[in-house]
């Protein structure tokens, strides 16, 4: 992970790739809106950052979340791919990583693997779903490795999270150009 890009630009180059509130990747994903997936955690929002970050502060507001909610660390920006592609500055997993909220009962790190909660963009006039952690499922540096970006071939660049346990639990494969793993509740 490439931790010299500063935050706050990574935010702001977010909503100026996505172009509007309307397509944060705090509301869209490639799977199906409230299923679960897995994604890992790149980059630790500030409070400061965020409410700079306007159109992705008013979001998480308008989805219910309350502004003394949104605390350091409370957003955060993760990868759904790993890696390369482009450039290394513009990678498929910097251009289609996800925004998160983390509620204030977990903790996440950078390089945590987190389960998500895929939210929707806004309808029919309301504010939508944003992508909600629900656990953390593997911890960065951890000795227990049951998770790993799949398929396991360093010299592949769209690569998916995929851990041992994901096929017992009912989780689909999907294909194409945008793979993941993800279970519908």
């Amino acid at each position: 992970m490439n931790h010299c890009i500063p935050r706050l630009f990574l935010f702001l180059a977010f909503l100026a790739v996505t172009g509007c509130s309307n397509n944060l990747r705090i509301h869209s994903d490639f799977v199906p809106a409230g299923s679960l997936r897995l994604a890992q955690v790149m980059v630790l929002g500030k409070r400061a950052e965020i409410m700079q970050a306007r159109p992705l502060f008013d979001a998480i507001l308008a989805a219910g979340i309350q502004d003394n909610e949104i605390v350091d660390g409370s957003v955060v920006m993760a990868r759904i791919f790993c890696c390369g592609g482009l450039t290394d500055n513009l990678s498929s997993e910097k251009v289609n990583s996800l925004i998160l909220y983390v509620p204030k009962d977990v903790t996440v790190a950078l390089g945590d693997i987190v389960e998500v909660r895929v939210g929707r963009p806004p309808e029919k006039g309301d504010a939508g779903e944003v992508h909600l952690v629900t656990r953390i499922v593997q911890k960065y540096g951890g000795n227990e490795e049951r998770c790993w970006w799949d398929p396991k071939d360093n010299r592949l660049w769209l690569r998916v999270l995929y851990c041992d346990w994901m096929s017992n639990e009912g989780w689909i494969k999907q294909g194409g150009t945008n793979p993941a793993w993800y279970r519908e509740r």
